[in-house]
């Protein structure tokens, strides 16, 4: 929204052959830009084809664009501030937002010698709500604006072009809280997701595959034989590829939600479990004569105890709240030690690794409440006897 509280409009004109990065054509990776930083804004798709619309009506609807028709040109208000962005590039995070801020009258971004974005508080000097909305479109783009250089674009207007966007997008799939087995694994799942983009998947249906893999692997953990627990380890580790692409998938096609990143931290903690109530039960299986209950019990709550805790002290709390060691704990607590049943697997030596998780998990959830508790403070302040929660609200992040 504007200081003149005049929401702005975003019109986007779509070509023969406009091109595609990461499996989502620029212009569609564009309306969901704005829809997820400038939620009141007004999106106008002008000149999509029919090909263009049976592919991406659905996804374009999800956030509120208006398809315009040939010859309609009511599609664009006259009276709102208009941005037009081009068909062969799109914004990056953070870049509509700092041109709205940025812009106190006509402006233009250019990238690569040539202009991407275009800004009016005039629409009507450009015919908007009396020309057909791609004239608009390209009036705007060709009028010679004052330059503003905020915000990052992506260029697509060659073919080499849309390849370095693409690969600038791969690069950022990755999260600093990926374990440091599982870094290696992105290789494998970017891969996935790479075949994966231009089909009509969801990230929440890779989730439910993974858990399902996951559960199966679990079943076969349970087993009494050798092979079938190293099978089990294998669909364990092809559950984390899965786990990896569903996210990438997401991000990729601009299509996290809270809803899906709840699905997946919950079915985490649903294969987990899995994994290490089956763990102990094929140990004790492939070895009848030994006594596994301690072992198992200790290890099934001593996870349990470690999952409430990385949750309590770490996933629950925002992000800049987290303090230096939020990242070591997630890595420390993700899915990497799926290798190690793997290999321990491979050997025919899961009690091994059923003892050392034992052990290690009722060490590590003790030692996150220890690093976790908070250092009393030097100089107490008699004001700072608040209750907690007014502290956390008035207290610098």
């Amino acid at each position: 929204m504007r200081a003149d509280g005049r929401a702005p409009q975003v019109l986007i004109s779509i070509s023969q052959g406009s091109p595609s990065v990461a499996g989502l054509p620029c212009a569609v990776r564009a309306a969901r830009r704005v829809c997820a930083e400038l939620p009141s804004a007004r999106v106008v798709i002008a000149g999509a084809d029919e090909a263009f619309l049976r592919r991406w009506r659905a996804p374009l609807a999800e956030c509120g664009a208006v398809v315009a028709g040939g010859d309609d040109p009511s599609a664009l208000d006259a009276d709102r501030p208009l941005l037009a962005l081009a068909a062969d590039a799109f914004p990056g995070d953070g870049a509509l937002e700092a041109i709205v801020r940025a812009v106190n009258g006509p402006a233009s971004r250019r990238v690569a010698g040539r202009t991407v974005a275009a800004w009016t508080d005039s629409p009507d000097a450009v015919g908007a709500g009396a020309a057909h909305p791609s004239s608009v479109h390209a009036r705007l783009l060709a009028a010679a604006f004052p330059p503003i250089n905020v915000g990052v674009f992506f260029d697509a207007s060659t073919p080499s072009a849309a390849s370095r966007a693409a690969y600038a997008l791969y690069a950022r799939v990755a999260k600093d809280t990926d374990g440091y087995l599982a870094r290696f694994d992105r290789r494998l799942s970017l891969a996935l997701t790479r075949m994966l983009l231009p089909l009509p998947v969801t990230p929440n249906q890779l989730t439910a595959a993974g858990l399902a893999l996951s559960l199966l692997g679990a079943w076969q953990l349970a087993a009494g034989t050798p092979s079938r627990q190293l099978t089990g380890a294998f669909v364990l580790w092809l559950s984390c590829i899965l786990d990896g692409s569903d996210g990438e998938l997401a991000r990729l096609k601009l299509l996290a939600t809270p809803e899906g990143g709840a699905f997946d931290l919950w079915s985490d903690h649903v294969a987990h479990m899995a994994t290490f109530l089956a763990l102990p039960i094929g140990v004790a299986r492939l070895h009848p004569n030994m006594d596994w209950w301690r072992a198992g019990t200790g290890l099934f709550f001593g996870v349990a105890l470690s999952a409430a805790s990385v949750w309590r002290l770490v996933l629950s709390v925002p992000e800049r709240a987290r303090g230096p060691h939020a990242a070591l704990v997630e890595r420390v607590a993700s899915r990497d030690y799926v290798y190690l049943i793997l290999a321990c697997a491979a050997l025919g030596r899961l009690d091994w690794f059923v003892w050392a998780a034992a052990v290690g998990s009722n060490l590590f959830w003790p030692a996150l409440w220890l690093i976790a508790r908070p250092a009393p403070p030097s100089n107490p302040d008699p004001s700072d006897a608040a209750p907690r929660s007014v502290r956390r609200e008035t207290s610098p992040s």
